[in-house]
């Protein structure tokens, strides 16, 4: 499989599994990216900035196994009751090791309890027809967008709960004040 790094880097290293993939210079003509041929193998694939004979910089990318949870990431856990607030809740569907499985597009469920409403569900897939305020929505590449908005003067926690078939029912709870 051929695998593209970009890199502000001069140089940059390929990494397999600890092994030396090649190492290729980047630069502006080649729009700051190397490409490298890289056999299909399960594990870890890291790549590093070289910048005059040091590793500067890395990055990796580990190996997903099959879903095993949902994890919900609110960007924050207490809202305005303004009815206005908003609070944006990453849905990511994991392997045993907390890592994202990118083919995972299992169907997920949505149910909010509170004064607070979802206005929003996305997956970032623009060939998905499914309208924004419904309250279901297939992940795409392990991943999905609840958009929760307080109720005007309504204080309380608003629950939310995350289904998907197979999987155990992910839920997190924001405060509206």
């Amino acid at each position: 499989m051929e695998v593209e790094v970009y890199s502000r880097y001069p140089k940059v290293r390929l990494f397999l599994n600890d092994q030396l993939i090649g190492e290729k210079s980047t630069n502006e003509s080649s729009a700051f990216k190397a490409l490298f041929t890289v056999p299909y193998q399960a594990g870890v694939l890291k790549a590093v900035g070289i910048e005059n004979g040091k590793e500067v910089d890395a990055k990796i990318l580990r190996t997903a196994d099959k879903v095993a949870k949902i994890i919900l990431k609110a960007d924050r856990d207490h809202i305005a009751a303004d009815g206005q607030d908003l609070s944006y809740v990453k849905v990511e569907l994991v392997d045993k090791n907390g890592i994202i499985q990118p083919s995972a597009e299992d169907l997920l469920s949505f149910d909010i309890k509170g004064p607070g409403s979802i206005i929003g569900v996305d997956n970032a897939n623009l060939q998905d027809p499914v309208p924004y305020n419904a309250t279901s929505r297939k992940a795409w590449k392990g991943k999905a967008l609840v958009v929760i908005k307080s109720e005007r003067g309504a204080k309380g926690d608003i629950h939310l709960t995350v289904h998907a078939k197979g999987l155990a029912d992910a839920s997190l709870a924001i405060k509206s004040e």
